[in-house]
């Protein structure tokens, strides 16, 4: 049986920094698991046959993602990531729109649907920064509630030595403010059949140096493994002139955890569905059987995929990547959240 996902817009409510939300954090009831599959969702994209999103001229957001017979959740699904949130903590908006906005609409009908949630910053086109106790707290109290889960820290550009510090040092904060809170860093890869080779850029390099420089404990990498670019050794794992997707993503988890000396349960992986931004670069639906069961058979930390929004096929001759479709022909909408969550039913 599917689970319907509600998230209904709900104007001029807010979610206080509650006692209950505070207790969620520090209890056992929602202290977070070993391992977690959570699709990134855009918020600024609708679902597929969906209600639109739209924008007021007052910035105002109005999020109406409505039950559809017609593309359930599969079942598997319990959790999904919200991407982006950027700027300052505490001041943080989501491409424009501010993070107030965000939760009015969204974490009421989070708590009344069952779905767990994460909140992401940053991203490829955004910067999150953290440098005040007090900004932080406000950041998280903002999408507080029992389904909180965590933080997943996108770092990918424009952030100096100093402010991934301070972001570490206030991550580490809430930390011992929140002990179940749940926190990733998701870190671009880069991969090469040849042995050795680092699988981090300098901007991962320097969050890793942070992470121990601050003492944190309680953390989880989340290695983006897409856009390997052309098909050749130096990229990827090539097979028939292309690079093969999930055994370039599962080199790179075994060379990252060797490299820096973390455990695999301490490991996520994110994939780009079908064309990615380079798009000769292809994560098809075997790609992701092979992963997901990679992914579970070694007891990686999480899986995640980039987007539920792109998990449905694209019209006929459409060959650039898109946000809203996985620019694959012969697809089913949701078929690869549905071989994902098969894995970890």
């Amino acid at each position: 049986m599917a689970l319907s996902l509600y998230v209904i817009a709900t104007m001029g409510l807010t979610v206080p920094a509650t006692s209950e939300f505070y207790s969620c954090l520090s209890s056992t009831r929602c202290a977070m698991t070993e391992f977690l599959f959570s699709p990134y969702l855009d918020v600024n994209i609708p679902l597929p046959s969906l209600a639109p999103t739209t924008k007021s001229s007052s910035s105002t957001f109005n999020l109406n993602w409505l039950e559809s017979p017609a593309r359930p959740v599969p079942e598997g699904i319990k959790a999904l990531t919200l991407a982006f949130a950027t700027g300052e903590c505490g001041n943080e908006h989501w491409n424009g729109v501010a993070g107030q906005a965000i939760a009015d609409s969204n974490i009421k009908s989070f708590q009344r649907s069952g779905i767990d949630y994460v909140i992401s910053t940053g991203g490829t086109a955004g910067i999150f920064t953290c440098s005040s106790e007090q900004g932080m707290e406000k950041f998280i109290a903002r999408y507080g509630s029992r389904h909180l889960l965590g933080v997943d820290f996108d770092i990918e550009s424009g952030q100096s030595e100093m402010d991934i510090k301070n972001l570490l040092t206030q991550a580490q904060h809430a930390t011992q403010r929140h002990p179940h809170l749940r926190l990733s860093f998701t870190l671009a890869t880069q991969v090469s059949a040849e042995d050795g080779k680092a699988t981090l850029n300098s901007l991962g390099k320097q969050v890793m140096k942070a992470i121990s420089e601050v003492g944190l404990k309680n953390y989880f990498i989340n290695l983006m493994v897409m856009n390997y670019g052309e098909a050749k050794s130096d990229n990827c794992v090539v097979e028939s002139n292309r690079c093969n997707m999930a055994a370039s993503a599962i080199l790179v988890a075994e060379n990252f955890s060797r490299q820096f000396s973390v455990p695999m349960r301490r490991i996520e992986l994110t994939p780009m569905i079908g064309v990615n931004d380079v798009i000769d670069n292809i994560f098809s639906l075997h790609d992701a059987r092979t992963l997901g069961r990679f992914v579970a058979t070694n007891g990686l930390g999480g899986l995640h995929y980039w987007s539920l929004n792109r998990d449905q096929p694209c019209l006929s001759g459409l060959t650039a990547v898109s946000p809203t479709c996985s620019s694959l022909a012969g697809t089913n909408g949701l078929e690869f959240g549905l071989i994902f969550a098969n894995n970890f039913r």
